[in-house]
């Protein structure tokens, strides 16, 4: 008879695998009627701890590097998502060790991808943000039969144990939709970049091709699309949407965390604005109570930390099949549904 893994048994109880970890070893609280599921689903599936007694056993340690930027409030949550995730599978030898680069540097990522590979990892968890230098990174992991996870977006030229993250392109496509809301006919729309900040970023660039394959797709003219960059400050778009707002809604997509940032600037514009950013982080949900922001997609950054680092346990220690694509869903935040987030 097939034994059932906790994966499945997870699945099956409707939990998460790190609770059928505390109940099929007695660590921390779970409550009764979990419990009593999860141990008798167990039964019914024949499951062995096999698996666990081999590697404590063999007192194997899993190092799993983590390569990203920790700059902002969003690679802080996804940071701090693995680290806690990694409490829960602490017992079973996987241990995550940070390697955070400055996104500002390219020589910074280099530098750290290099002690990232002198470390001898058994597996790394990266975000491509610089695809070049990710791809011959990962080039080397490959030769070294090193397995790596995405968080953020996805190289499809390389290999990795799985991809966990929001598809970049349908991204910029349901911003453009959003900006476009009651236009059938396509509206002007500023896309209001920092060039000195994400010029290398791939994942900007992917959704800023959605965004415009938006227009392309519903036959908008594509001359109502204008790139700012905002690198050495607003004052000359300010002065454009200044103009732009006496003959109608001013609309702007900003590809990045920091919408927070421009619509700060945008204080004294008395125009109607519809406005679209990424990232629900703290400054960004504050713009969107007080109607400065209308839109925010965000990418669940915790969630992503989370799976990221489930991969590995499923990866080496159930030896269980990983699903390659782990898509976040493309979550619309707005004023109306922030409470619990």
């Amino acid at each position: 008879m097939k034994r059932i893994t906790i994966k499945e048994i997870a699945k099956r109880a409707g939990v998460s695998i790190g609770t059928v970890d505390r109940v099929l070893h007695n660590r921390g609280e779970v409550a009764a009627k979990t419990k009593e599921l999860v141990l008798k689903i167990a039964n019914e599936g024949n499951y062995t701890t096999n698996v666990y007694a081999r590697s404590l056993k063999l007192n194997k340690i899993y190092r799993i590097a983590v390569l990203l930027p920790k700059d902002n409030e969003y690679w802080s949550t996804l940071n701090n998502a693995i680290n806690k995730t990694a409490e829960r599978y602490a017992s079973l030898g996987i241990h995550p060790e940070f390697f955070t680069f400055d996104r500002h540097s390219e020589t910074s990522l280099l530098q750290q991808a290099q002690q990232m590979l002198e470390s001898e990892p058994d597996g790394a968890i990266l975000a491509p943000l610089v695809e070049d230098e990710i791809r011959r990174l990962t080039c080397i992991l490959d030769e070294r039969d090193i397995p790596y996870v995405y968080v953020d977006s996805n190289l499809e030229v390389s290999h990795p144990l799985a991809f966990i993250g929001q598809d970049s392109f349908q991204a910029g496509y349901l911003a453009a939709k959003l900006l476009n809301l009651g236009f059938p006919r396509g509206h002007k729309a500023y896309i209001a970049r920092f060039f000195d900040f994400d010029s290398l970023n791939k994942t900007i660039e992917e959704r800023i091709k959605g965004f415009r394959d938006y227009y392309e797709t519903h036959g908008y003219d594509t001359q109502l699309i204008f790139d700012v960059d905002l690198s050495s400050g607003t004052q000359k778009f300010l002065n454009q949407i200044h103009e732009a707002g006496n003959l109608g809604p001013v609309h702007i997509f900003i590809p990045n965390s920091r919408a927070h940032q421009l619509v700060k600037e945008l204080k004294g514009f008395k125009g109607h604005r519809r406005t679209v950013g990424f990232d629900l982080i703290n400054e960004n949900k504050a713009c969107l109570t007080r109607n400065t922001i209308d839109f925010i997609i965000d990418q669940n950054p915790s969630k992503q930390g989370e799976l990221a680092l489930q991969a590995f346990y499923d990866k080496l220690i159930a030896n269980t099949e990983v699903r390659t694509n782990q898509l976040m869903a493309l979550e619309i935040f707005t004023k109306e549904n922030l409470q619990g987030n």
